[in-house]
């Protein structure tokens, strides 16, 4: 794949190349501009890509999220990335986004040790209630999945949409310290490469510790798409999430999202 390398020679100050030697993957494309890092990797993969390539994006011009929402990737103030994954067994659809947020949560505590992540079922990262990383895995094709992160590193809150000023937050806003994102990238990179070099088909042991651990919604009252409302009991081994509905039966949530009750999504 090296010959076919497109995009800048140098990122964060160093020769492209140089974080591929750092991070350990077999290439890695860095753009100033890209409709999407996701579908650029789409690409690749579709070129017989290896496991771990990763593609970065100063400005995402359509960068998007689940259910085709929008992502906003101003340039320069934050992390938009895609790695590829060639998982070689069947993993539940609800459980991959998951494992990766565990991977931003442990980079984001090594890079911002004074924050505390969190998970928010099923695919953010929050602070607090706020929004600091979203991800959106694309399964594209038999033992390929391009999964796409996209993490608020440097914005004010001027700089993001007006409706998304009270929900979101940066890390450097949350933790008032610069943050390197070529820090942050080899982090995450090595995190997923650790969680996914033997992917696990359900939670258990130590990793569903870690996950009930960062669960953002554990116990709050929540609504989901159907407008349907309960308490969140916790995240399943398959990575669904169930909820005590009024009565105290119990439901699993497999797709959509939710929202926490009296709060904006």
């Amino acid at each position: 794949m090296r010959e076919e390398r497109a995009g800048l020679a140098r990122w964060e100050g160093e020769p492209v190349d140089a974080w591929e030697r750092a991070w350990g993957v077999p290439l890695m494309e860095a753009f100033e501009r890209l409709s999407s890092t996701n579908d650029r990797l789409r690409e690749l993969a579709d070129r017989d890509a290896p496991a771990f390539v990763v593609v970065v994006a100063e400005e995402q011009t359509a960068g998007r999220g689940r259910e085709g929402r929008a992502w906003s990737s101003p340039p320069g103030l934050g992390l938009w990335m895609s790695v590829l994954l060639r998982p070689e067994s069947e993993i539940p659809p609800t459980l991959l986004p998951l494992l990766v947020g565990v991977a931003v949560c442990r980079a984001i505590r090594v890079v911002c040790p004074d924050l505390e992540p969190l998970l928010k079922w099923p695919n953010d990262v929050m602070l607090g209630r706020r929004k600091v990383c979203g991800i959106l895995c694309e399964g594209i094709g038999p033992g390929r999945v391009v999964v796409g992160i996209g993490t608020n590193v440097r914005q004010r809150a001027e700089d993001f949409p007006p409706e998304l000023r009270t929900l979101a937050v940066s890390l450097e806003v949350a933790g008032r310290e610069p943050v390197e994102r070529a820090l942050l990238a080899g982090h995450l990179v090595r995190s997923l490469k650790e969680l996914v070099s033997d992917l696990p088909s359900r939670l258990e042991g130590p990793l569903a510790h870690e996950v009930s651990r960062l669960d953002a919604l554990l116990g709050t009252r929540v609504r989901d798409v159907s407008g349907g409302e309960g308490i969140a009991q916790g995240i399943a081994s398959d990575g669904a999430l169930r909820v005590r509905v009024d009565g105290g039966t119990e439901r699993r949530l497999v797709a959509g999202g939710v929202t926490i009750v009296g709060e904006l999504d």
